[in-house]
């Protein structure tokens, strides 16, 4: 039986938490045992109440409230220090991603083809590329998100001499074992491209599975700005590329 910690960072997702928490709760996956790990950062829109009831009487859930938010990235560096299973897989709190996804993620580690998974959105079920992978309703927001994630993915694909299509997905799946003497820094979602640039730098190569990706919109609750986020992008890439790792 394989062990699997299923970190889900928190915050104001409570239009979506309820049925993003029991997808992942009751969804079955043959010989693996999960545990959720749920890292709630002080939301104002009911989100906590929401995670509170959820995990209320459940044992192979925890629960982690944090004082104030501090960043996705934050929360999920949190989560990684209480997971126990074998294997680790980061999960949002929106609809964005599908939980029927994970077998697939799972299948190259568990046949022992690699310690570590990148669930590609630009690669489609029979391996074809889309780029256009953001087609929500405000069309020039939209188009410059695909635009700058374009960017952004050959940046990093040129500075670490990879091909990677998505090195940004949310399902990131690794090996416990291969967070030992990583030393993760990232509050925000910048800890994205740190996270897989250690990794790399670890000497693991990822594989990249299809997963399906619906996305929403920022008037739906998108909270990612990149004139914000992005300095912090470049920074990330360029600093864990240079820097000995034993300094990071």
């Amino acid at each position: 039986m394989t062990t699997l910690s299923i970190i889900i960072p928190v915050y104001n997702e409570a239009k979506t938490l309820k049925k993003v928490l029991e997808r992942v709760y009751i969804y079955q996956i043959p010989n693996v045992k999960k545990e959720l790990i749920i890292v709630e950062s002080n939301s104002t829109d009911g989100s906590r109440k929401i995670v509170a009831e959820f995990a209320k009487n459940k044992k192979d859930v925890t629960l982690i409230l944090e004082e104030k938010p501090q960043g996705k990235g934050h929360a999920v560096r949190t989560g990684l220090t209480k997971a126990s299973g074998r294997i680790i897989l980061i999960q949002d709190a929106d609809l964005e991603y599908e939980v029927s996804d994970y077998p697939s993620l799972l299948k190259p580690i568990l046949e022992g083809k690699t310690k570590f998974v990148l669930g590609s959105r630009h690669l489609n079920h029979t391996g074809d590329y889309s780029w256009d992978i953001r087609n929500f309703k405000e069309g020039r927001k939209a188009l410059f998100m695909n635009i700058a994630g374009l960017a952004f993915h050959a940046f990093f694909n040129l500075i670490y001499q990879t091909n990677l299509t998505d090195p940004t997905t949310m399902y990131k799946v690794f090996k416990r074992e291969c967070l030992k003497n990583l030393h993760l820094r990232g509050n925000y979602f910048d800890l994205d491209w740190e996270l897989v640039a250690k990794l790399i730098r670890s000497g693991y190569k990822p594989i990249e599975v299809p997963v399906h990706y619906k996305p929403r919109g920022f008037a739906e609750g998108k909270k990612i700005n990149i004139m914000r986020d992005g300095p912090r992008y470049v920074k990330a890439i360029i600093e864990n590329r240079i820097l000995p790792l034993n300094k990071l």
